[in-house]
């Protein structure tokens, strides 16, 4: 959430931890909002040992075995409290820090081991750590302005007080306490930070949060808040899931030794005496039907979150991909339509030349050669025929062989073969694909061909034919051109240079990477062309 939107929404603050790590790395270890930050936290470090030390008794028994001592250590102990309001405006870090050295102080002051003094302090930051878990997972508000966070804020200081409490059995391991002294421990642990939970960090939460949060979004970059995995939810499912067990289980043992105690007692046993000991079991079964309650219904909750946050996702990515394939068609449309217009429009300017080309013909003078204007108006054509033939395709990419060079042959035909009709003209062709490139120079080959036949094939012939035929075998396109004409002359075979027709067809076929046959005798002439389908 950006600073505008917890400016324009007082009523809803997110935890949104400011790492330690994240502030050196976003700004100079000598910035001034560092300094300041960094300085005012150690003076609150320094004053919760202060007031720590300041507020440890003469005894060693720090924490004493009455139940009002007990409440009354953890109701006004201002460590906790400042270690809290800090953890939820800055981050966990942030709180952890004092709340460890001072319970670290306060367990080097009763005499207890370095062992124990380390659980003893991590058991109380075992609370702040399942608040982390719990805001961190739901993202509910923790400014208290609504009934929705009040009822939440309740109801995790009342899980982590119960986790926190799992310390009171570190403290009666270390001062062999009595088990009546440490179910009074216990009992005054978690009562005692649950109340300072709801009676002082709860009030000072709705006070000072917008004042706080409005300060921080001010002065500082706030990290962006990571997504929950499932992963994350399963270990924070796992985590609380462990502390109940460990709650459950501890209670049981304590009240198993209490009652051991009262029935070996020294004491007359009373009816007074036995319900009290057996009030720590009444105790642990309200409290753990709450809590078990409470943690299924969270991980319901965060479980069906989760599914409904990847619904959403996964909903969101299909729009974005339905309205990216959408921009795609609409894009490849529009360049399958300028295609389509280049390819016309460059069959209207070879249209055009091939007229120029016309008028110059029927225009020629005595020292023109007319024949000449008419074979590169044919040429022309037949590129102008692949260009047609691609605008009309709905495949840009290749066009069909056997459509275009029935379309070459018939132009071809009809402007060089003789008006009589004596020249006929037969087509026995197979379908195949050819490209664009390859298309141009297949049409100028043929073209020639054809048009070479038509001019020296049938001299002194009162009629002839020409037959094309075209196969694919293997991938590969047969292209065979043949007439019954009086054939070349010797000089006009694949090594000649003398005539450009020639020359032009060996050209031709070498741009379509293929192998080109001539055979030609008094009986005819054959080219057999031959060329890889896919190029």
């Amino acid at each position: 959430m950006s600073a505008r939107e917890h400016q324009a929404g007082s009523d809803h603050y997110t935890w949104q931890p400011v790492p330690l790590d994240f502030l050196l790395s976003s700004y100079s270890a000598f910035n001034f909002r560092v300094l300041a930050i960094l300085s005012t936290w150690t003076l609150c470090i320094a004053f919760t040992l202060a007031a720590t030390i300041y507020l440890l008794p003469e005894n060693r028994m720090v924490i004493g075995t009455e139940s009002t001592e007990v409440i009354k250590f953890f109701l006004f102990n201002p460590a906790l409290i400042l270690g809290l309001l800090l953890f939820f405006w800055f981050g966990f870090e942030w709180g952890f820090i004092p709340v460890f050295l001072s319970s670290f102080i306060i367990a080097f002051h009763s005499s207890m081991a370095w062992g124990w003094a380390l659980l003893f302090g991590i058991s109380f930051v075992l609370g702040m750590s399942i608040m982390a878990m719990a805001y961190q997972s739901f993202k509910i508000s923790y400014s208290l302005r609504s009934l929705k966070s009040i009822a939440f804020f309740i109801s995790i200081s009342f899980i982590a007080s119960i986790g926190s409490s799992l310390g009171a059995f570190i403290w009666s391991l270390s001062h062999h306490l009595s088990a009546l002294d440490t179910l009074i421990v216990w009992k005054g642990w978690w009562s005692g930070s649950f109340l300072q939970s709801a009676l002082f960090i709860g009030p000072l939460l709705f006070f000072f949060t917008p004042v706080a949060e409005h300060l921080k979004h001010r002065w500082l970059k706030i990290p962006e808040q990571q997504p929950i995995s499932l992963r994350w939810v399963y270990g924070a499912v796992i985590s609380v899931t462990i502390v109940l067990v460990i709650f459950i289980l501890s209670g049981k043992i304590l009240g198993e030794l209490r009652v051991q105690e009262v029935m070996t007692g020294a004491q007359r046993i009373t009816l007074t005496s036995v319900m009290g000991a057996l009030e720590s079991f009444e105790i642990i079964s309200w409290i753990s039907m709450g809590l078990i309650i409470v943690t299924g219904y969270g991980a319901i909750y965060l479980i069906s979150g989760w599914n409904r946050k990847l619904n959403r996702e996964v909903n969101k990515r299909t729009a974005e991909l339905s309205e990216s394939q959408e921009k795609l068609r609409k894009s490849l449309n529009e360049k399958e339509f300028l295609l389509k217009e280049i390819h016309h429009r460059v069959k209207n300017n070879l249209a055009l030349v091939s007229a120029l080309l016309e008028l110059q013909e029927m225009t020629s003078g005595a020292g023109q050669n007319p024949e000449l204007l008419q074979t590169s108006r044919s040429r022309i054509k037949s590129m102008a025929l692949a260009h047609e033939a691609l605008y009309q395709n709905e495949n840009f990419s290749d066009i069909n062989i056997r459509d275009f060079i029935e379309r070459i042959a018939d132009l071809t035909h009809k402007s060089f073969a003789p008006k009589d009709g004596s020249i006929r003209l037969h087509l026995h062709l197979e379908d195949a694909r050819l490209n664009m490139k390859r298309s141009i120079s297949l049409g100028l080959l043929l073209n020639e061909i054809m048009i070479n036949a038509y001019k020296h094939a049938f001299k002194g012939q009162q009629q002839g034919t020409i037959l094309l035929q075209s196969k694919t075998v293997g991938g590969k396109v047969l292209l065979e051109i043949s007439d019954d004409g009086v054939g070349l002359p010797e000089d006009t075979g694949m090594d000649s240079q003398k005539s450009l027709g020639m020359s032009l067809i060996k050209k031709l076929a070498k741009q379509l990477s293929g192998k080109l046959d001539i055979s030609s005798s008094q009986e005819g002439t054959t080219f057999r062309l031959s060329f890889d389908e896919e190029d």
